[in-house]
């Protein structure tokens, strides 16, 4: 089956588009919202559209696919990104203290306070332990489905590098995600806002090259606030995120 159509300027009259589902377990889950410091990290509790996308190249960049690499980079203007949050959710912060190596002119100053050399760096980040999986949909062209399958089921990470991610079931799906329990962009939509990135609608990829760390450039993607579809309770410095289709009455409730 074909998934539902977006018009797009890109797509040929005659190109098919089908949605790819990749359900992941996480250990712990952190995404540093866009726009918060870093110092002070802030979870929107659910990785970017961007974040997974670039989880798909990295993921055949580690497996030596390049062949795939291109093929996706290339085509990202027609890939779209669908997530679906956990039923439930537990935040809570961490307190973390990095540690960077030292320039010679430091060691003349002795060791620091914790005994090191190595200048520390206090950081809080708020890190989430989800009651179940996340599922990713992607929308992409039905010729690209080898790559995507193999980029979604090889996933390391979502998020930061410690956001490690098994893939425990794929498939390819009938129709369109459930909208009601996606995060989508905002509009109408009833639930809490977050503060996510994606690439923008428009945008063209020659060479691979363009999204390597550091020299991924800012006019490629987009900083858009989307509707997370559930509800957050705050108890001390702890969040409890509750998606609709866990809480009885919602306004999304089948």
């Amino acid at each position: 089956m074909l998934g539902k159509r977006i018009t797009n300027k890109s797509e040929t009259t005659t190109e098919k588009f089908i949605w790819l589902k990749a359900t992941y377990h996480f250990h712990v889950f952190h995404y540093r919202m866009p726009e918060t410091v870093a110092i002070a990290a802030v979870t929107p509790f659910v990785p970017s559209p961007l974040t997974v996308k670039m989880a798909m190249i990295a993921s055949l960049f580690q497996l030596g696919d390049i062949n795939g690499v291109e093929i996706v980079a290339k085509n990202m203007h027609k890939i779209e990104v669908k997530i679906v949050p956990p039923k439930a959710a537990l935040s809570f912060k961490a307190f973390l203290r990095y540690r960077s190596p030292p320039a010679v002119e430091s060691q003349e100053k002795g060791l620091d306070e914790t005994g090191s050399y190595y200048p520390s760096r206090p950081h809080m980040r708020e890190y989430v332990i989800f009651q179940d999986n996340l599922e990713i949909y992607v929308r992409s062209p039905i010729n690209l489905k080898k790559s995507i399958e193999k980029a979604l089921k090889n996933v390391r990470y979502l998020g930061s590098k410690d956001s490690i991610v098994t893939c425990v079931e794929f498939s390819q799906v009938d129709g369109s995600p459930p909208e009601n329990y996606c995060v989508n962009k905002l509009e109408s939509q009833q639930g809490i806002v977050v503060l996510l990135a994606d690439f923008k609608p428009d945008i063209q990829i020659d060479n691979v090259k363009q999204l390597i760390p550091g020299k991924r450039k800012e006019k490629m993607y987009e900083k858009v606030f989307y509707i997370l579809p559930g509800s957050i309770k705050t108890k001390g410095k702890t969040k409890i995120f509750k998606c609709f289709k866990n809480i009885k009455n919602s306004p999304h409730a089948t």
